[in-house]
């Protein structure tokens, strides 16, 4: 039934007015009875010199995936980053270098280093660990100069490369395990050779098109013998497969040129990831760690009576199963638990450890009548601490229903024949969970029992994989790569989702790096703080916040940012009326609200209405949140229902109908799917919604969420069923609305966008792609709030501009890494545009001249577009950003200088030549156009002047706020900081020699609002000459 509130209650609470309205933006006017304004599109080369900046952050990293090091400098050492590209150390993790950012893709699957010549790398390209975020590659770079340059030496089709190897004694014969394709099958995957240094390749392994190589081996004595890892796996975006009789282990005598299966000994049948490794001391002994992912039937036992969550630092109880033994004890939902026996349930996995304590104790007493043993169990509620005794049976109970079955799990298989037979020594399985997501085993290279295994929690065992002991207990878990120094074994390289680890003891402690800027970011909110503060989810680091430039002005130092909450996260949206106000989520739809004045948390995910079909809601791993434009008490949450709350999400009385298509063979799949990614609300009208589902549905709905209508097929070209990326309305024309669609998990990377102007009409969505490339799945289109005209669109590898609603686009990635991105969001009063990128965290740039760039400015003879206002922040030192060394990396901030914008369309033939500005990479000095920019103070006086070259285009000058003068003692306003000119209206004017007519745009530099109140002497103190970092002791 509908809800009984009222459609205008849905719309609005009484007594709040819109926050958010959009600034209106209005073309130049035009003159009647005059010729259209000739345009011009925005081309690649006009936003060529606008830069991004790195904010960071980097206090934690993101997915490491391989690790190599320099054969004879341990101070060397290579990381390779799932989306963030390939870093270099040259001393020992102090500082870091990305030296694989601007090819084809950075998503890096393996790193190898020629043995003989470490000036020789090679990258393959697309992660292996078949993540829902493993982004696909183009396959397999060379380097010769130790990365300064790259070459694509072949295999464009591989998308996912597990392992590269390099003969020891032959450098031009290299093995590439390629996987293939994640979501479809193809040829192009299997374990291919070069015997010439990549200039051709051989396919010598080669099982099927849905199977393809993870792993291969050599024995560094004998290197004609060989062990590949073959794997056969299948994601979809609602399911992955990730086992089947194509997985096993091959094993060749003859350098790849025959291969034979290896089966004694071995499993067979479901078969999951298999990962290897050769002891270098003893060519003969092999082992694997093989996920076996067949079934056993298992004896009925016990299970258990309550579920917990683990959240913002607790272990607390969502649900107590009626009549079981935890209920009778007096359990409720809400309580924390803190200890149980003697074990204290301080982390996420205690809890795990003490069920699997407890299932064995009761397994062992199946039958056993003596009485059982009772445990003290204490927990918190009310503030206020209890303690009960349990015994087995009150927090376990017997499950009596159908015999099962369980996954026997991951084995340690060791050979001592160079594979023709095999052993599985652990005794209880072990492995990575889930196991497509891990696969490194590793010997240590001078102890052949001593071996360390990478999934969850980092392994290690002594006695040769029969016992195994956890390691790495105070880093980050999820480990993926695993590096044994071979110089000294008992130093440890160790790469998981939290970043770079290293032990000096062989596992026992740890250090981890904070200084490689990696972050895997799914979105970005703003809020408006002085300097505003940028938030965002992440892969497996949780969600974060931080400022976009810092008083420091040695740049964002790590400690300025700050954790809001754990888990993997996503959307972060921020109460516009209380920047300490964040809403945001964990994975799967676990939504909360965080007060970060007082670090208090309110978890406000929505429950299943009374009326629903479905057995349960579904959520997606990335599940939108939106804050009202209108009312910020009204939240908009997205499941495969819309939800609607008007009080901060403390409930949701409105909800959608399930605007998903509902199908059953996907909802029966093993990722939730049938969902809402993508939510849209008109700042024009607070009814007006517009929702997208990862199943390909549009919807929209005029009343606030009452009644819906499917657009779904309104798109030209639009696959069926394509994951929609996003939604966004005009904030301009209520008509007006944009649509993208992304096949990148149907291994489709078309571009698709559309848009109409005739929203509801059920006609005129059109594509608008023209300019974006073929290979760029796009992930979010945002429309300028100050100009109607202008889009930006974020793709799998930058960011794209159009500044005619999407009739062509241009990139805009000066200075940015060819990196997925996310989401954009600009921040209307500052005029920044700021991308969350999934591999190398957040990135800035001003538009104040963007925002301006239409296709009638972008045409005259001579255009200067708007110059931004400037703030001198106050100098202070970030917290621990004084005298702690050179191992830290720090965001940039924003420019200290003033940006200049001029359109030239107008070349002087006769111009004359500038000698002071010679052009880059030759001798001759530039030609100097005849319109020339001068700087002037309120007064007049021409402070500066900025020449412009000859040619045609969009050109960036940067003014520093200092007189063209040798002098710091001579006139014009408020000098300071060792002769820049401070707070005051300045005057940027374009002119043509010596006309009278003349272009000008206004700009202020302002005080910083923490000096507002400063007096005389402050100011003068705080204006003194800035002095290098070195010598600046206060910092």
């Amino acid at each position: 039934m509908r809800n009984t509130l009222s459609r205008l209650a849905l719309l609005a609470v009484p007594g709040l007015t819109s926050l958010s309205a959009a600034t209106a933006w209005s073309a130049p006017a035009i003159e009647d009875e005059k010729a259209p304004a000739p345009k011009r599109a925005l081309v690649a080369d006009d936003l060529a010199d606008f830069e991004w900046r790195p904010l960071g952050p980097s206090t934690f990293g993101g997915r490491i995936v391989d690790l190599a090091c320099h054969p004879d400098r341990p101070r060397t050492l290579w990381v390779g980053s799932a989306s963030g590209g390939l870093w270099v150390t040259n001393d020992h993790g102090t500082t870091w270098e990305c030296l694989f950012q601007n090819e084809g893709t950075i998503s890096i699957g393996d790193i190898a280093v020629d043995p003989t010549n470490p000036d020789v790398l090679w990258v393959g390209t697309g992660e292996a660990n078949n993540q829902r975020s493993s982004y696909w590659g183009d396959g397999v770079y060379k380097s010769t100069d130790g990365g300064k340059t790259w070459k694509n030496v072949g295999l464009p089709h591989s998308h996912h490369i597990g392992r590269i190897v390099i003969d020891p004694r032959n450098s031009d014969r290299v093995f590439v395990a390629a996987l293939g394709a994640l979501y479809t099958s193809n040829e192009e995957r299997g374990l291919y050779r070069t015997t010439d240094g990549g200039e051709t390749w051989e396919r010598v392994l080669a099982i099927n098109p849905d199977v393809g190589v993870v792993d291969v081996a050599l024995d560094p004595n004998e290197p004609d013998h060989m062990v590949a890892a073959s794997y056969e796996r299948r994601r979809r975006a609602w399911d992955f497969d990730g086992n089947g009789p194509g997985s096993g282990i091959w094993r060749s005598e003859d350098a790849g040129t025959t291969w034979e299966r290896c089966e004694g000994g071995l499993p067979t049948g479901d078969i999951g990831r298999i990962g290897l490794d050769v002891f270098p001391g003893d060519e003969n002994v092999i082992v694997a760690t093989v996920s076996n992912q067949n079934r056993e039937p298992v004896r009925n036992g016990p299970v258990i009576g309550l579920e917990v969550e683990w959240t913002d630092g607790k272990l607390v109880v969502t649900k107590v199963k009626k009549d079981s033994g935890a209920a009778k004890l007096g359990l409720e939902k809400g309580d924390v638990l803190k200890k149980i026996g003697e074990r204290d349930l301080d982390d996420a996995f205690a809890w795990m450890h003490v069920l699997g304590e407890l299932r064995d104790s009761a397994e062992e007493k199946a039958g056993d009548s003596d009485e059982e043993p009772t445990l003290a169990l204490t927990y918190v509620r009310d503030d206020k601490e209890s303690t009960v005794e349990a015994d087995l049976e009150q927090i376990l109970v017997v499950d009596e229903g159908d015999p099962k079955t369980r996954e026997i799990g991951g084995g340690v298989y060791r050979s001592t024949d160079r594979g023709k037979t095999w052993e599985m020594v652990n005794e209880s399985p072990v492995g990575g969970d889930p196991a497509y997501y891990y696969g490194q085993i590793r010997f240590d290279p001078k102890d052949a029992q001593r071996l360390y295994m990478c999934g969850v929690p980092m392994l290690a065992s002594s006695d040769g994989g029969q016992n195994w002991d956890r390691i790495a207990g105070s880093v980050h878990v999820d480990h993926h790569a695993l590096l044994v120094d071979p110089h000294d074994s008992q130093k440890l390289w160790l790469g998981n989702d939290g970043g770079l680890h290293v032990s000096w003891d062989k596992g026992e402690t740890w250090q981890h790096f904070t200084n490689l800027p990696i972050s895997q970011f799914y979105a970005v909110g703003l809020d408006n703080s002085e300097p505003f503060r940028v938030y965002g989810g992440t892969q497996d680091n949780g969600t974060w916040g931080g400022p976009h430039t810092s008083r420091d002005p040695r740049g964002i130092h790590p400690s300025e940012w700050y954790t809001v909450g754990g888990g993997d996260g996503f959307y972060a949206q921020i109460d516009p009326r209380n920047p300490d106000t964040v809403y945001a989520e964990s994975q799967f739809g676990a939504i909360y609200r965080r007060n970060l004045a007082n670090g208090t948390s309110a978890y406000i995910r929505p429950r299943k209405p009374k009326d629903a079909e479905e057995d349960a809601l579904r959520f997606n791993w990335n599940s939108p949140i939106l804050i009202s434009a209108h009312n910020p008490e009204v939240i908009y949450f997205g499941g495969n229902r819309l939800f609607k709350s008007f009080d901060r999400g403390d409930s949701w009385p409105v909800h959608s109908p399930d605007l998903t298509t509902k199908d059953a063979e996907k909802i029966a799949g093993n990722v939730p799917h049938c969902t809402i990614t993508t939510i849209a609300e008109s700042v024009l009208d607070p009814g007006l919604l517009l929702v997208g589902t990862d199943d390909g549905l549009v919807h929209m709905s005029e009343d606030g969420g009452y009644d819906w209508t499917n657009l779904t097929g309104q798109f030209p070209g639009a696959p069926s069923g394509w994951w929609v990326s996003r939604v966004t309305l005009s904030s301009h024309d209520r008509n007006t609305a944009y649509v993208s669609f992304t096949g990148y998990r149907e291994d489709d990377f078309r571009p698709l966008v559309f848009r109409t102007t005739k929203l509801g009409s059920g006609e005129g969505w059109k594509r608008i792609t023209e300019g974006l490339p073929e290979g760029e799945p796009v992930n979010d289109i945002c429309e300028d709030p100050t100009n109607p005209m202008l889009l930006y669109a974020g793709t799998e590898f930058g960011v794209y501009v159009s500044c005619n609603q999407g009739a062509s686009w241009a990139p805009m990635n000066g200075g940015l890494p060819r990196v997925a991105v996310h989401d954009l969001a600009v921040h209307q009063r500052d005029a920044v545009l700021v991308a969350a990128t999934h591999g190398q965290g957040f990135w800035a740039t001003e538009v104040d001249a963007v925002r301006a760039m239409t296709e009638e400015a972008l045409a005259e003879p001579a255009h200067l577009f708007p110059v931004g206002d400037k703030t001198r922040w106050a100098r202070r030192s970030a917290v621990g950003g004084y005298g702690g060394g050179d191992q830290v990396w720090r965001g940039e901030n924003e420019s200290r200088d003033v940006t200049i914008v001029v359109s030239l369309q107008e070349v002087d033939a006769t111009a004359s030549e500038e000698p002071e500005t010679p052009r880059e990479g030759e001798g001759a000095p530039a030609k100097v156009s005849d319109w020339k920019v001068t700087i002037e103070d309120a007064g007049g006086e021409v402070l500066a002047t900025k020449t412009l070259p000859n040619e045609k285009g969009v050109h960036v000058l940067t003014w520093d706020l200092r007189k063209d003068s040798k002098s710091d003692d001579e006139g014009g306003q408020n000098r300071r900081r060792g002769g820049g000119l401070g707070e005051g209206v300045y005057t940027v004017v374009l002119r043509k020699g010596d006309a009278k007519k003349a272009q000008k745009e206004s700009f202020e530099v302002k005080r910083d609002p923490m000096l507002a109140g400063a007096s005389a002497a402050e100011m003068e103190a705080e204006e003194q000459p800035e002095e290098s970092a070195e010598e600046d002791r206060r910092y």
